[in-house]
């Protein structure tokens, strides 16, 4: 799973904006960034998230082992 950078986000991003208005697309993808951000300055400092059991029902739902992820 992952992001395949050949693909044009276009089209998912303007069904977006047409299922939530330009507002609500604009907000979800500040959230995605902070989260993004959040994501890599907390492996960048070694905090470690992944080894909360918590996580990993949304983690394995995501297609993504926390186990698999090295520390």
């Amino acid at each position: 799973m992952g992001i395949d950078p050949t693909v044009d986000p276009g089209p998912e991003r303007a069904r977006l904006v047409d299922r939530v208005g330009p507002i609500a697309a604009e907000r979800a993808a500040g959230v995605a960034a902070t989260f993004q951000m959040m994501n890599r300055l907390l492996d960048g400092v070694g905090a470690p998230v992944n080894n909360r059991p918590h996580f990993a029902p949304i983690a394995e739902a995501m297609g993504f082992v926390l186990t698999d992820i090295a520390r």
